[in-house]
């Protein structure tokens, strides 16, 4: 099997399901819209030829630049604020192999559907009501204990939520732990600080 053929039966027997829970779309990549959060399904081929990996996306149009532009029909999975696979079995190790008959095929699309229901549902939930899953994800944060490029992102939300003292001390904890060779992210986290810091 390669991926094609894998991909073939995902589209099969797994897309009529996500299309019933309001993706659209085709090819290896579907998208579920609702105003300005978008969802992503993403089906990426492995570079050795026998595996693919499953990936999944969260995003909101203000968290990109140049939201002028703004495509959600185009969004990819690597665009995505919030991004997480679905995992195979522990037996797969890494990536969903494509098996080495039909049948096999068969089997482990069977069980990327029943992860589905477990891990890919589960990765979505926090982030399907807009704005209160993100009020709860920003008021749940600790700055301290996430990457300061994702106290950029996080900092962008707060602002947008109107949590202006969140918003301060997650780009305060980035600045503060941001390494002096990431000069786009202290440009970047700097320029926000003044920002909110004036309004």
């Amino acid at each position: 099997m390669d991926l094609q053929s894998f991909s073939k039966l995902i589209a099969k027997r797994l897309y009529p399901l996500l299309r019933n829970e309001g993706f659209k779309g085709s090819g290896s990549t579907l998208r579920r819209i609702d105003g300005p959060l978008v969802h992503v399904f993403n089906v990426q081929g492995g570079s050795g030829g026998a595996r693919c990996y499953i990936n999944l996306g969260a995003h909101l149009s203000f968290l990109s630049t140049g939201t002028a532009d703004w495509q959600p029909e185009k969004l990819t999975e690597a665009e995505c604020a919030f991004r997480g696979r679905i995992e195979p079995p522990p037996e797969q190790r890494v990536g969903w192999v494509y098996g080495a008959s039909e049948e096999e095929a068969d089997r482990n699309v069977s069980a990327l559907i029943a992860a589905w229901d477990s891990q890919g549902r589960a990765f979505f939930a926090p982030y399907t009501a807009y704005p209160a899953d993100f009020v709860r994800l920003v008021e749940g944060l600790v700055p301290d204990e996430v990457h300061p490029a994702t106290c950029l992102t996080m900092a962008r939300l707060a602002l947008e939520l109107g949590n202006k003292a969140k918003a301060l001390a997650l780009i305060d904890s980035g600045l503060a732990r941001a390494k002096p060779q990431a000069t786009g992210l202290l440009q970047s986290l700097s320029r926000m600080r003044e920002t909110a810091g004036a309004s």
